[in-house]
């Protein structure tokens, strides 16, 4: 196609009308319907991308100049602009509506030369490549007002005295505690899981029971860590941005800001899309309680938009966000630590429980089926897979019926497998579900209420769903023949889901425990109790916390039960050897 002289083209356009429009005019607008498209006679048009949801626009590296003309193939095409038109300087530009347009290309057929020119700048590969990463880059205002705020509150509290923060710690929990069953409801009608009692005491135990734990411990500035010849002094970190799962909305929430105060940083909360609703509740009343107690509210700050994937990339990715700690799904726990802030992700758990032969069955029994069904099994560090030898194996199914479990035989297994467990992975529906609802939907009928469901695994496929994570009470059963056939099952297990989180034995065998301890690939064995308490060191000597490290073999940077003493950093003071 040869090329349009663009004077003698221009002498054309002559009596058409021409325009003047002022740098920063929007001339087609995203999302639009295109009405006229213009030629560009003098002047220079830029392209931007805008993302209305998130209230962030970002310019694309491609210019528009004399002789261009913008917008003729959605005028053509009657298709929506993807893109803003913005004038970059002072424009004369000759607008066209569609039968001018056409009019020009059946006098003007050489007029199709400068729209496949400008096509081609506006539809080059390499920009389609981009226009994620220029919207990822560009600021969002709600972002950088909470931020801004974060980093003053931070800032204002550093010499208050230690006295101060304790008591804001407790009149937190107390207050958040006090609306507990307000809280709860609002969970389970968020979010469709859960056990309301449960709830509630979940609460208490993030609230009061965290408070207590954190009340007259060494804050900042203080000796936290001495040895030998050395000395520790611990500083905060600044702005910590916190991930909360919809499992526990409130008592993550609560407990990561308590943890938050007392080491003396400001935290933002992203709370999960199904819990968004009763997170925003929660921070007005933590809040509130800052404002009584004469501290800046915005030390704990949560965003008004949606939650979303980019509004989260855009805190966890912005400078003055000093630290993350994100409880989630996988796939949040790896955004996070790929951010380029430093993180503490929690993994997934699946802990197996190993029900040795020496062990108090009855007892096991009891603990396995009120830790399941303890808020449907949702707690990440409940019991998941069921080891059981050979010797008490009746007995212990026994006792767990007593307990209220159901022992499925094959047909109920089956039914399970195909409605529960479709495609071989736990369907959405039942997350949170009770074991009872489960029966329900599968016409399964017991003559007691059924608080959990027990599965046997003896004839399923390698790589069966019922050996993953199961986050409702829905247990695997397998019959073990020896103790090395239980470490291997136990080691194999956690190698497929739940490396680096919790595992499970009742037993009176110390020997046996330290082996099982060895061959499970966790970063906490509890033996004797219930996961679910257990987990988090509410009935042991573990930290008590709602943030489960899970070592590097899940995926994180921590084993421990995170405390305020992982939002610390430490300068050390060290002596020279005498």
């Amino acid at each position: 196609m040869k090329t349009i002289d663009s004077y003698t083209f221009l002498n054309y356009l002559s009596g058409f009308i021409h325009k003047t429009m002022s740098a920063q005019q929007c001339l087609i607008q995203q999302g639009s319907n295109v009405h006229q498209c213009f030629y560009i006679v003098s002047g220079e048009v830029a392209m931007e991308v805008q993302d209305s949801e998130l209230d962030r626009r970002a310019q694309l590296p491609v210019l528009f100049k004399d002789g261009d003309c913008i917008g003729a193939k959605e005028l053509l095409s009657g298709a929506v602009l993807p893109y803003n038109f913005i004038a970059k300087t002072n424009l004369e530009v000759i607008p066209l509506d569609i039968l001018q347009l056409r009019k020009i290309l059946t006098e003007q057929p050489d007029f199709y030369s400068l729209i496949l020119q400008s096509l081609s700048k506006q539809f080059d590969v390499s920009l389609q490549n981009q226009v994620d990463n220029a919207l990822n880059l560009a600021p969002i205002k709600e972002v950088e007002f909470i931020v801004s705020g974060a980093n003053q509150a931070y800032a204002e509290i550093q010499t208050l005295p230690e006295e101060i923060i304790d008591q804001a710690i407790m009149a937190i929990a107390h207050e958040v505690n006090s609306h507990s069953e307000k809280l709860a409801q609002m969970v389970i009608m968020e979010s469709g899981m859960g056990v309301l009692e449960n709830k509630i005491q979940k609460i208490q135990l993030g609230t009061l029971a965290v408070a207590e734990d954190l009340k007259g411990k060494p804050g900042v500035g203080s000796i936290i860590e001495i040895d030998d010849g050395s000395r520790g002094v611990a500083n905060s970190m600044g702005v910590v941005f916190a991930m909360i799962p919809v499992t526990n909305p409130v008592e993550t929430l609560t407990f990561k800001c308590l943890i938050a105060l007392k080491s003396r940083n400001a935290i933002i909360i992203s709370s999960h899309r199904k819990a968004k609703n009763v997170g925003n509740e929660t921070v007005k009343l933590i809040q509130k309680v800052l404002k009584q107690h004469n501290l800046p509210v915005n030390l704990v700050q949560t965003a008004q938009q949606p939650s979303s994937r980019a509004l989260t990339q855009a805190f966890m990715a912005h400078e003055g966000v000093h630290f993350i700690l994100a409880t989630g799904g996988p796939s949040m726990v790896k955004s996070a630590y790929q951010s380029g802030t430093p993180a503490i992700g929690v993994g997934k758990g699946n802990a197996p429980v190993w029900i040795e032969k020496t062990c108090d069955v009855k007892k096991a029994a009891q603990d396995v089926v009120f830790s399941k069904s303890f808020d449907n099994g949702i707690v990440c560090g409940s019991e998941n897979n069921l080891l059981v030898d050979v010797s008490i194996y009746d007995d212990f199914l026994q006792a767990a019926v007593n307990a209220g479990a159901a022992v499925f035989n094959d047909f109920e297994l089956n039914a399970l497998l195909e409605v529960v467990f479709s495609n071989n992975k736990l369907d959405s529906r039942f997350v949170g579900k009770s074991a009872q609802d489960v029966c329900d939907e599968l016409g399964i009928k017991r003559d007691y209420p059924v608080k959990l469901i027990l599965a046997a695994t003896e004839r399923q496929p390698h790589g069966t769903a019922l050996l993953k994570e199961k986050l409702l009470p829905v247990l695997s059963v397998t019959k073990i023949q020896n103790d090395q056939q239980a470490l291997d099952l136990a080691k194999a297990i956690l190698s497929d889901e739940g490396a680096g989180h919790t595992a499970i034995m009742h037993s009176e065998n110390e020997e046996l425990v330290n082996q099982f301890a060895q061959y499970s690939d966790v970063s906490r064995v509890l033996v004797n109790g219930p996961g679910t308490l257990g987990c988090i060191g509410a009935n042991n000597g573990l930290q008590l916390s709602w943030t489960l490290g899970c070592g590097t073999q899940g995926g994180g940077a921590t084993s421990d039960n995170v405390s305020y003493k992982h939002l610390l950093n430490f300068k050390r003071i060290a002596y020279a050897d005498n």
